[in-house]
């Protein structure tokens, strides 16, 4: 992270707590988090990227506290 220079928070889940958590059934699943920490959005599988980046552009305007 540091050589690719990321300064977002990145899990690793390497005892699979949070795929529990979450209930996971599959492998890739992206989950998108807003602000106040709600999951806001879910993709299984690959693909999906042009819908995924709307979301994700959509997410980052909301303002603090905003919610569907």
């Amino acid at each position: 992270m540091k050589r690719l220079n990321i300064t977002y928070p990145v899990t690793q889940d390497n005892d699979f707590r949070i795929w529990r958590a979450y209930r996971n059934r599959y492998w890739p699943t992206l989950y998108l988090v807003d602000k106040r920490g709600d999951i806001r959005y879910f993709h299984i599988g690959e693909g999906g990227y042009d819908e995924t980046e709307r979301v994700i552009q959509a997410l980052l305007a909301e303002p603090v506290g905003a919610s569907e």
